[in-house]
């Protein structure tokens, strides 16, 4: 399309040439010369050789020529919508990305929507452009003139401001146990699983879960413990407030879940807030009344701390199980998700189906096949099986390791022990969903999103567990992103050496016990 300014060179041109191409009749039919010295006053008419061709008043002075452009100027923005003359392009403003319509019946030209907006590609506010057989466009800098005129043309799509990109800020810690490495790769992992010598890769982009209240449901937390860096607190306790202190888990379970969710060099997402939910005694049991208040809890705090400016998002982590089901904890873990708090939950280590007891039977498709809300997790050992113990069954979701796992202990600030139980991989899947939010708003907002996501970037490995409803029967262990392999190989696989391992297991036969 030809510029505004060309179009008034053009017109200015022909109109002279038809000036002094043209004869000027005196009055009657003889032609007559126009004299040398003569001087053009006002508007004359003049004819042509064409009898039909309607007379065309010429202007002769300065502003008669200007007058007739003028008006040649408004008949060219009635003619195309899409010019206007008061807004030619003007240097400076944002770069912005315009991308055309591919449903258009005839693929636009990127010089001719340039031109519409006084640009061409050489201009150097053109940054670049986009001629490619999938797609069209061109990037530039432009003010809101420009912008408001692109997004009026039906040939172009998208008009967005063009953003800052990076690249994932990929970190490695080492000396990490094995089950950080194996949810941070994509094949089982090589080594004593009792030494830490295994390496954590992740993308640092979101502070390991800045932001982020992951409440540990259990016996408490050591909060002392120099891995949480003083980001752990007790928030409550089922034994009263003169309770809430460091020195509360008397049974050191809630303090070495509390480490594999968060803990500096143990845990996932070490950069969590971690707050102890004291529900199980110095015996690893409580009641289920004691629950339903850390629950209550968790909700209240979940809500009060939504206007803070700092606040990601909550995780209720549940390393425990009743011998049965309970309709009131179901219910009550089901209102919590609908809350927005995220739920991970402990498979059980009866070997069995997971659906039997309560709270393992609000995951995977629930127990009543209605689809559970909480995310029920099961134990593999680091040779990628499903641990004996492990309940499985259609209410487990996804698998974390959950053997030999070396995490935070009770009495001193530096004490660590090694243990396994589905308690211990369903920290690892707490403190991945804490990662997960911290990077991605929309997941820390939605538990259904969060759970989808889940599964979906989990790693299929192995026959399928026992009665697991995974269609592509294959169990699926949970992965943070990262598929390749990050520690030196070895010639041979170790097994466990036992040194310094128990297995965590139930105390006693009580209503609430952790696993």
């Amino acid at each position: 399309m030809l510029s505004h300014t060309l179009l008034r060179w053009c017109a200015a041109t022909v109109l002279a040439l038809q000036i002094i191409a043209s004869p000027i009749p005196h009055g009657d039919s003889t032609e007559h010369s126009t004299p040398q010295n003569s001087s053009l006053e006002g508007s004359q008419t003049i004819t042509t050789s064409t009898a039909t061709s309607p007379p065309v008043a010429v202007p002769t002075t300065s502003a008669g020529i200007d007058e007739l452009l003028d008006n040649l100027d408004r008949t060219i923005s009635d003619d195309d919508d899409t010019f206007d003359p008061t807004k030619e392009h003007e240097s400076g403003g944002e770069e912005y990305v315009v991308l055309f319509d591919p449903d258009q019946p005839t693929p636009p030209e990127v010089a001719d929507i340039l031109s519409r907006v006084g640009l061409n590609t050489e201009h150097p506010d053109v940054t670049r452009v986009f001629r490619n057989s999938a797609f069209r466009g061109f990037a530039g800098t432009m003010k809101n003139h420009c912008i408001d005129a692109l997004n009026g043309m039906a040939e172009v799509k998208y008009v967005e401001k063009s953003v800052t990109i990076k690249s994932y800020d990929t970190s490695v810690r080492t000396n990490a146990p094995w089950g950080l490495q194996r949810i941070s790769q994509q094949s089982k992992v090589r080594g004593d699983p009792s030494v830490l010598d295994f390496s954590y890769t992740f993308d640092s982009a979101g502070k390991l879960g800045q932001g982020v209240d992951i409440y540990v449901v259990d016996t408490g937390i050591n909060t002392d413990h120099v891995a949480f860096e003083g980001r752990a607190r007790m928030g409550f306790s089922k034994d009263g407030p003169r309770d809430l202190n460091a020195a509360c888990d008397k049974d050191g379970h809630g303090t070495h879940v509390a480490g594999t969710a968060g803990g500096d060099l143990f845990g996932v997402a070490s950069g969590s807030n971690l707050i102890g939910v004291k529900v199980l005694g110095a015996d690893g049991s409580g009641l289920s009344s004691d629950t339903l208040k850390g629950l209550d809890y968790i909700i209240e705090e979940h809500d009060r701390r939504k206007s803070d400016p700092d606040f990601v998002g909550s995780i209720a982590s549940m390393s425990w199980g009743l011998p049965s089901r309970s309709r009131a904890v179901e219910q009550a873990i089901n209102a919590a998700v609908d809350a927005g708090v995220h739920v991970s939950v402990a498979a059980g280590n009866e070997g069995r189906d997971a659906c039997v007891a309560s709270p393992a039977s609000t995951g995977g498709q629930g127990a009543d096949g209605n689809g559970g809300k909480a995310i029920s997790v099961g134990s593999i050992s680091s040779r990628d099986s499903v641990s004996s113990f492990s309940n499985t069954g259609s209410c487990v979701d996804i698998f974390a390791p959950g053997e030999n796992i070396v995490s935070t202990w009770i009495q001193g600030d530096n004490t660590v022990n090694s243990l396994s139980g589905t308690s211990m991989a369903c920290p690892h899947v707490t403190g991945m969903m804490a990662y997960l939010m911290a990077q991605n708003k929309d997941l820390a907002q939605n538990p259904q999103a969060m759970k989808e996501h889940l599964i979906s970037s989990a790693i299929g490995r192995g026959p399928n567990a026992r009665g697991s409803s995974n269609p592509s029967n294959r169990i699926l262990v949970i992965n943070n992103g990262f598929r390749g392999a990050t520690k030196k190989e070895v010639d041979a696989e170790q097994r466990p050496s036992g040194s310094g391992a128990q297995l965590d297991r139930r105390i006693a036969p009580v209503p609430v016990l952790r696993y």
